[in-house]
Parts: C-alpha cells; structure tokens; sequence
C-alpha cells in the first residue's frame, strides 16, 4: 500500500524522556546518592507519547494503514561505547557523564524492543538509522515521517515532526544539505564536536549565502576552515561527525557506515 503512513520514531529520546521523569534522586549525605524509579510508569510513559504522536499524524487513517518503528541506538554502542564517530573523533560526545543517564533508561529501550517494531544498526546512532530509513527508495515504500526534536535530522530530506513543538514540516534535499553545511561550520556542543572554532552561527550563514547545492557548499566551508589556520582534513573530520548517514552512507553488506567524502 504506497499511501501508507510509515512513522520512524527517534526512540532514544523519548525513552531518554520517560526514564528521567521516572527517577528522583535522593541526597543520603557523604557523596551518596539513591536513584528511586518507578519502572511500569516509565514504561506506561513511554507508550503514551508514541501513542499521542502517532494519533497526531495519523489523522483520520485507519490503524490497518499506519506503520511504528522505533529507532534506537545499536546495542553494541550501548555496551563497548562503539560509534564509528568516535573513530572519526576521539572526542566526540565526551564530554558525557555515563553515571549521569537514567538508571531506567536501559529498561525503557527494552521495553520499546518488545512492545513495538524496532530498527537498530550496531555502531550507528538512532537518527543515522532514521536517515537510512526515511531515504531509501525501496526499504519501506510509504509516506514516511521522521519523528524526533534533534535538530540534526534537519539534514534528512522529507517529512518531519517535531512533538515538543507540535511542528510539521517538509524538508527539501537542499534545505538538508545546507544544514549538514551549517552544523559542519558551527559544531555541537551537545555532541561535542568544535566544526570551525571561530565561526558561529551569524558568520556561518554568511558563508553559505546564495549557494545551493553541496558543490557550491564546500569549497566555501574548506575555506573558511583554511581562513581559521586548520586544514582540509580538520574539515572534512568535523563534516563526518556532523552529516547524518542516508541511505548511501551505509554499506548493507558490511553493516557500516560510509564516511562522507565529496565526490564533485
């Protein structure tokens, strides 16, 4: 049924949500802290906000013709701390305290895994699985819908929510490669990697005024790079820390991601 809704859910933040509004941490003194967690109502939680998406989206479609699919962080991540960024840069998202996650987070995912239907790829990220997902041509035939509050996925071509926001919109391929360009210049603090220190927002937009298409993008992005006294190499680094994987920049037989390389 190509008019089917296909609903890609960021899983990882929403079970991130539900973990955290379900754990109080108690002061017992002498640098001792307890966690007391409420497990079943994280778990009733979780359920209730993908619930209030999907209705949101669905509209007046029968539940026969909208498919869920949780993405989350691949488990090998979740346990060696693997991430092919990491292998890009060493310091991506280190600036994270582990002893700062949820206690419940591990349990919400789990219950995420049994209760719907969930796409994780080792080593890649839940958004890169998102990206993979909401571009292949042929994967998951449907009106696909990137559901999330990342901004990153702001890169990925096509039909997005963002439920903090109540916010629908449409993102053309040009509109996601200008942000892949703008997050390579002004980095994530969040995720920890710098872009071109130097350049911020304002500056960054100035680069990329009036240019269109990804040809046109990064020779000015190298530019700037090489202006601020780093190397071609230090931007394409923090271009493959910012571009989020489609469906090309993964290798299905290998079952890893393609490093981003421009080939113009």
């Amino acid at each position: 049924m190509t008019d089917k809704l296909v609903v890609l859910i960021d899983g990882d933040i929403f079970a991130y949500k539900a973990a955290c509004v379900n754990q109080e941490d108690i002061d017992l003194g002498d640098g001792i802290v307890s966690a007391q967690t409420n497990p079943q109502q994280a778990a009733s939680d979780v359920e209730s906000l993908i619930d209030n998406i999907v209705v949101n989206l669905s509209d007046a479609s029968p539940k026969s013709a909208v498919d869920v699919h949780v993405c989350l962080t691949g488990p090998l991540q979740e346990i060696s701390g693997r991430n092919f960024r990491k292998e890009v840069y060493a310091d991506y998202k280190n600036n994270r305290d582990p002893k700062a996650k949820p206690v419940l987070l591990p349990f919400v995912k789990e219950h995420m895994r049994k209760v719907y239907s969930t796409k994780i790829k080792d080593g890649i990220e839940a958004d890169d699985v998102i990206g993979i997902l909401m571009t292949h041509p042929t994967l998951m035939p449907g009106k696909k819908v990137c559901v999330t509050i990342d901004k990153d996925l702001l890169q990925i071509p096509g039909r997005h929510f963002n439920p903090d926001k109540d916010l629908k919109r449409m993102v053309s391929e040009q509109q996601g490669d200008y942000w892949f360009m703008y997050q390579t210049l002004v980095g994530d603090q969040v995720d920890n990697y710098p872009g071109c220190k130097g350049v911020g927002p304002v500056n960054a937009e100035k680069i990329l005024k009036g240019k269109t298409t990804l040809a046109e993008m990064w020779p000015a992005v190298v530019d700037a790079f090489l202006k601020k006294k780093f190397s071609i190499e230090d931007a394409l680094v923090q271009a493959r820390c910012a571009r989020m994987l489609r469906h090309y920049d993964y290798d299905f037989k290998r079952k890893e991601a393609i490093l981003w390389t421009p080939n113009f």
